[in-house]
């Protein structure tokens, strides 16, 4: 009983923490940082032929439903975490993204649904 009690105050505490992985609340930037952010576009491999450009970094966003009463995890705010921290490591553009399926409740990320999104942060240059 002991036991059971414990482990039912570990469960209900971990709602409360928080996420266990990186998101950006999109209403907390300022409004021309979150226009710059959600206005990133993302290219593949063809539609960059004959442009330069440098691979910065692979970024991962992940869309987290972390307490009951949140609004469900989606794709379009796990790209738009990607965008943002390919915004904060100095790129323009993200490349290549792929999302996976819509994840069930995780104890690794501390969230009843999570969606992650991963890309290549990449910088165009400008001619």
């Amino acid at each position: 009983m002991k036991l059971l009690l414990i482990l039912m105050a570990s469960i209900f505490s971990a709602g409360c923490v928080g996420p266990l992985v990186p998101v950006q609340k999109m209403t907390a930037l300022p409004i021309e940082t979150r226009r710059e952010v959600l206005s990133m576009p993302i290219y593949n491999e063809s539609q960059l032929f004959n442009k330069q450009y440098t691979i910065l970094n692979v970024v991962e966003g992940i869309s987290c439903k972390n307490k009951t009463w949140d609004p469900a995890a989606t794709k379009t705010d796990a790209i738009n975490q990607a965008k943002y921290w390919a915004y904060e490591m100095g790129a323009n553009a993200l490349m290549n993204i792929q999302c996976e399926y819509p994840r069930g409740t995780t104890t690794t990320y501390n969230c009843w649904e999570s969606i992650t999104c991963t890309a290549q942060a990449i910088k165009i240059n400008e001619k």
